[in-house]
């Protein structure tokens, strides 16, 4: 059984705490209607600290960097696109609240969902580097060694595709794709460009694929978040891309084969050559 130490709880309690605690500031700062409802409150403090308890919690408790680091990267990014953006006047027409201005606060916070899925993947992306590559892995805590077994292998890569797609669903509904269908495509083709590097990976050690995985799908999910298209149809390129991913997949492995001897190393139970 894991022990949890307190370190590693009182580091969560501070993440969750600062990002609950930025988010209600820009809020307050910005004027949004949202705290005029103890409910609102309450659901927006409850979902900012658990996205900031979880990603320093797992930093402290298995000594992964990029979960922490890319936490304070996303919070760094909203708060400066909050205080250099022109700020958000409210008026009311019926009972409908009308908002003229970016909101970026509120985009950031209401979509911790995708924050955390990326948080989650890049916390595989660094374990398995790390683990498989042999960087630094003696620091590593409560993490399995490689390879993994086929089980386990499957349940990481479909667990952390399939939280990015179901992510990126729930962000494209929340952004009014039509029609409402098209989310089942979206979640697809999300799921499938998260887990064709994952699967590179963890299985054969391959980079590429992950790292054009990190060049791109970020950065569409954070334009999705905080300009919100009419229409999010840039997404669907995921599924394209993931077949890009594919054959960068098999090109890396040939090329790694033949010119350097490359067999799996430590992600298939072998030291490399």
């Amino acid at each position: 059984m894991i022990r949890v130490s307190g370190p590693s709880l009182a580091a969560g309690a501070v993440g969750g705490l600062a990002n609950a605690g930025v988010v209600l500031a820009l809020y307050a700062r910005g004027g949004y209607p949202a705290l005029e409802s103890i409910a609102e409150i309450g659901s927006l403090a409850a979902t900012a600290f658990a996205l900031g308890f979880a990603a320093l919690f797992v930093s402290a408790h298995t000594r992964l960097v990029s979960p922490a680091l890319g936490f304070f990267a996303a919070l760094a990014g909203a708060t400066s696109l909050e205080l250099t953006s022109p700020m958000p006047e409210w008026s009311e027409l019926g009972e409908y609240v009308i908002v003229e201005g970016p909101i970026h606060a509120a985009s950031y916070a209401n979509t911790w969902y995708v924050w955390f899925a990326l948080l989650l993947v890049a916390g595989t992306v660094e374990f398995a580097v790390r683990r498989g590559y042999g960087i630094g892995d003696r620091r590593l805590r409560h993490l399995p060694a490689l390879p993994l077994s086929r089980p386990a292998l499957v349940g990481t890569v479909l667990g952390a595709s399939g939280l990015v797609g179901a992510a990126t669903t729930a962000l494209v509904i929340r952004s009014g794709i039509r029609p409402t269908a098209a989310a089942l495509v979206v979640f697809v083709v999300a799921t499938a460009v998260a887990a064709v590097p994952l699967a590179a990976l963890l299985a054969r050690g391959l980079l590429a694929p992950a790292a054009l995985f990190a060049a791109l799908v970020p950065y569409f999910l954070a334009v999705e978040v905080f300009v919100t298209t009419d229409s999010p149809v840039h997404i669907l390129l995921f599924g394209p891309y993931a077949v890009v991913l594919v054959a960068v997949w098999a090109l890396e492995a040939a090329l790694r084969s033949r010119l350097r001897g490359w067999d799996g190393g430590r992600f298939v139970g072998r030291e490399p050559v």
